[in-house]
């Protein structure tokens, strides 16, 4: 999927052009100082530019930091920058944008303030205004538990049975009045007063919210509550420059497409460890099945997300040292190898660039799809491109906070939701809204964007909110699938915000915002420093004209300080930092905490000097000052610009819902306990005695009863401890006890020795989720087929080979069936040997020691089989015949690596899934070949 560059950019501009000098805009400045630090404003304010150089070096320090940040770093905050947009600016003209320099100031109400507003949220009820639920509350088995605030901190609160509280929050999922809740819920005129008691109650445990609650996204929450900006109350400002003139040169963007193709078929995707987690932990406990989401989340009847609903403990405090140390990802190493081969760290020099399009680099088979939509962060300086970020799953979230502020900017989002709606049209994309941080929620604050929003704990202004607990979730082959029942589409979260999620402590929001990032590359930044670290210099990393990784240099302190480490004079120091090589402007800082230095200015070495007066070592990176600016104001001024540029594809990324793993057929029974037609036992012992156990005693006591067993199976199995799952379904219920205790009788001795540490009867639940009600009689008896036939099969000892050359033998079978198209068979086969390869993590000589045990396996004579064991194959291979062609065409795929899965499980008693990949491996390999022969002939 090769992205197009969207003609629209949103542009940031420093408040001050990098040529002023600060006296000349001192009363500019302090009045940007005046709204962003009010403290330092004090301190300042009847300052004058003649009095700079007589104040303190702390005070003059600090004034250099904020003139800096003024002229050379684009980040909004207060009036020291600002945002901007150009639309269908890219032509085949030259570069050129013109822009005012007059800023056009958006203020709002700072965020904090929300909490000095008086309330009566009685009298608001009173007064009929809009209640609104608060939609993570769920059933537990003597009340409800819903997710509440307090102290910072998101936790677990629990209420008990009552049925009024239940009913007005069932009503309420979409705001309503309160005149219109007492009609539905028929309240007499007497009881009225009750329920005005009840919802204040409600109100204060924060199961609802009423309409003066805040809200993040829509209308603005201070402007909706009728409260106006004034001179006595903090703002929040958003300013913006409009441009006059705006043309970018598609020459200059020409290799960008190229270069984001290159990096995703270079770079690994990596699974979210949080979200990896989630999914083998929710596999475990539900399998297939589909769950809401506030119990998959719930850390008692569900699996929780990473722990963050436990209480406090001494065990959370020592978590927070675990894994500080984790180790790069086999794909990244395999990166990190092919990177070696190509690029030597020792053949670094100062000012000569790496250029990734003049080196062959071997690019992964599985390209990752990429977002819809998605951002790269960007300076310009002459005919060179500097990527700053490149990537994110929604190029909104960017963007998101800006549209409070400037409608063209929000035109510009809904446009670029639309564009991730239309190319995925099974699915509906939904805003995430959080609000938990006084301090930081103004960057939370935002338009509608998307057609559906997700209100977390706060009001809600859309026509149909989305309700946490209307949420199911599923994991089929990896891939986590949110389902709302109430559209009876697949959800698919996006967060139009730049937050910080990780701050989040709610498990369900940092699942959603983790979800952004599934089974999607939205990473694309390639830094030297992430192959090579710690090294003293790193050149410039380049990909035509487009440069991924700027020159960086180490600065330590114990290389120019003395020997008493004093500080050096400027002049020495100046000195050093040449003998580094040291670009003309460098920067230093984290992220977009930046400052800019000139290696020619005194001041500016000065300032560094103290900026690493408590630091060892520091990495600073080049800064390229253009020789003809990109941007210029009205009286030719240039502009140290930021650039956010969006790329799209209208490829489909998301697939819907067909069908859902719900079981909905009630007449098909799911839960059979103990005691009842079925017995289920799990027999723990280690595997090299599965086979004996199974042909000793098991199929002993089956042929033993075989007029009261209806049909058998087993799997082997090793979660909480290796063992053997036997299932049976008797004519006569009376009979399980008394098979029970024959079977444990017959595995005495193996007790007695340990060899067997324990002997459990269980629940049997039927995985109805992953084989269907409709089909699951079918299913379970071929189970038991199959079993017949390996326990069979097991008396002659087979070999490896032999054992292999019978799974081929069935898929043979199946294809010669015409089950599946003769093509759309042998793609099947390549993609799930592909994906055991990919598990394995196979190198190249993996595979040359593959394909020679090919060889010997094509050579191998299989052992024969008796009349009875060879009769036991074909009703087992018929069976799988049969049951693939009673399933619908779209199931088949799916149930026949499920069907093939669970019959190699019973055939070897270890290692079952790197047999499963030589199975396939050495199948796909025979059908090459006997393709190959066809075309001879």
């Amino acid at each position: 999927m090769k992205p197009k560059i969207h003609p629209s950019i949103i542009f940031r501009t420093p408040k001050f052009s990098y040529l002023v000098d600060l006296s000349s805009v001192w009363e500019e400045l302090k009045e940007a100082i005046s709204i962003s630090s009010v403290s330092f404003y004090e301190i300042i304010k009847d300052v004058t530019a003649g009095d700079l150089d007589r104040l303190p070096p702390k005070v003059k320090f600090t004034i250099w930091k904020y003139f800096n940040r003024a002229k050379f770093r684009s980040t909004p905050y207060g009036t020291f920058a600002n945002v901007g947009i150009l639309n269908d600016c890219i032509s085949n003209k030259e570069s050129n944008v013109i822009i005012q320099k007059k800023q056009k100031i958006g203020d709002f109400i700072d965020w904090p303030f929300k909490s000095s507003i008086p309330r009566d949220v009685g009298a608001e009820i009173l007064a009929d205004t809009l209640i609104f639920s608060n939609s993570t509350y769920y059933k537990t088995i003597d009340g409800l538990r819903y997710v509440s605030f307090a102290n910072n901190v998101f936790e677990l609160s629990e209420i008990g049975d009552n049925q009024l509280v239940e009913n007005v929050l069932a009503a309420c999922l979409t705001p309503i009045k309160v005149s219109e809740l007492v009609n539905f819920l028929k309240v007499a005129e007497e009881e009225a007063e009750h329920l005005t008691s009840l919802l204040i109650q409600m109100h204060e445990l924060q199961l609802i919210f009423v309409e003066k609650d805040p809200n993040s996204i829509g209308e603005d929450y201070f402007r909706r509550i009728g409260i106006q900006s004034s001179l006595e109350i903090p703002q929040y400002i958003i300013a913006q420059r409009d441009a006059i003139s705006a043309n970018i040169d598609e020459k200059l963007l020409q290799h960008l497409p190229n270069l984001i193709g290159f990096l995703n078929q270079l770079l690994p995707y990596e699974e979210r460890p949080p979200l990896a987690n989630f999914i083998s932990r929710f596999k475990k406990k539900f399998d297939q099945r589909e769950v809401p989401l506030v119990v998959a989340l719930d850390p008692e009847m569900g699996v929780g997300y990473e722990d963050l609903e436990q209480g406090g403990s001494a065990e959370d405090f020592v978590t927070q040292f675990v894994g500080r140390e984790a180790k790069k990802s086999e794909s990244f190493n395999v990166l990190k190898e092919e990177i070696d081969k190509k690029i030597s760290e020792k053949s670094f020099k100062t000012g000569e660039s790496i250029f990734l399009n003049r080196i062959q680099l071997a690019q992964s088979s599985h390209v990752p799809n990429l977002p819809n939509t998605f951002s790269v962060l960007l300076t310009v300086a002459d005919d060179l491109i500097f990527a700053e970020t490149i990537g994110g799953a929604t190029a909104t979230a960017l963007a998101g906070r800006f549209t409070l502020a400037n409608e063209r900017i929000e035109n510009h989002c809904v446009e670029l939701a639309h564009l991730e709606q239309k190319a995925n049209p099974d699915v509906v994309f939904f805003d995430v809204s959080y609000l938990a941080e006084n301090n930081v929620d103004n960057i939370n604050r935002r338009k509608q964007i998307y057609d559906y929003q997700l209100s977390i704990l706060n009001f809600d202004t859309s026509i149909d909110p989305l309700s946490l607990n209307d949420f199911m979730i599923s994991v089929i082959d990896k891939e986590i699938i949110i389902r709302s029942k109430k559209l009876n589409k697949r959800l698919v979260p996006r967060m139009a915000s730049a937050y910080n999620y990780a701050r989040s402590d709610l498990s369900a929001f940092r699942l959603l915002c983790d979800l952004q990032h599934h089974r999607v590359q939205t990473s694309l930044s390639f830094s030297l420093s992430n192959i090579f670290p710690d090294l003293n210099y790193y050149p410039r990393l380049q990909y035509h004209n487009l440069v991924l990784s700027v020159e960086k240099w180490k600065i330590t302190t114990g290389e120019y300080l003395g020997k008493g480490k004093e500080k050096p004079t400027i002049e020495v120091f100046r000195k050093y930092l040449d003998r580094k090589g040291i670009s003309n402007f460098f920067k230093a800082g984290l992220s977009d905490q930046t400052l800019c230095f000139n290696l020619h200015s005194d001041e500016d070495l000065e300032a560094f000097l103290q900026f690493m007066e408590k630091k060892e070592e520091v990495y600073v990176e080049e800064v390229v000052i253009p020789d003809k600016s990109l941007v210029f104001d009205e009286n030719d001024n240039p502009y140290f610009a930021q650039f956010n540029l969006n790329l799209y594809h209208q490829e489909k990324v998301f697939d819907g819902i067909y069908g859902s793993n719900k079981v909905n057929d009630t007449a098909v029974k799911q839960y059979f306990p103990l005691g009842g037609k079925w017995l289920y036992l799990e027999i723990y012992c280690h595997h090299q005695r599965t086979d004996e156990i199974l042909l000793d005693v098991i199929e002993k006591v089956v042929s033993e009863y075989n007029g009261e067993i209806i049909r058998w199976f087993f799997i082997r199995y090793n979660e909480n401890g290796e063992h053997l799952r036997v299932r049976l379904l008797l004519q006569n219920t009376q009979k399980s006890y008394e098979i029970t205790a024959i079977l444990t009788e017959k595995l005495s001795p193996y007790l007695a020795l340990g060899i067997v540490s324990d002997v459990q009867s269980k629940m049997y639940r039927r995985e109805l989720e992953r084989y269907g009600a409709e089909n699951i009689d079918e299913i379970e008896n071929h189970f038991s087929l199959d079993s017949e036939f390996v326990l069979a099969f097991l008396i002659n000892q087979p070999s490896d080979f032999d054992k292999y050359k019978s799974c081929s033998r069935v898929l043979d079978l199946i294809a010669d069936a015409e089950i599946f198209e003769p093509k759309f068979f042998m793609m099947l086969v390549r993609q799930i040997s592909d994906s055991f390869n990919n598990e394995h993590h196979l190198e190249a000589a993996d595979f040359r020691k593959l394909n020679e045990q090919y060889q010997s396996y094509r050579a191998h004579k299989p052992i024969d089989i008796r009349e009875e064991q060879l009769h036991k194959f074909d009703q087992f291979s018929h069976s799988i015949i049969a049951v693939l062609q009673t399933t619908t065409v779209a199931k088949r795929a799916a149930l026949l690596s499920s069907l093939l899965h669970m019959h190699i499980n019973r055939l070897f008693s270890t290692h079952q899934r790197s047999h499963e990949m030589l199975v396939y491996y050495f199948f796909f390999k025979d059908l090459q070949r006997n393709q190959a022969l066809k075309k001879l002939k």
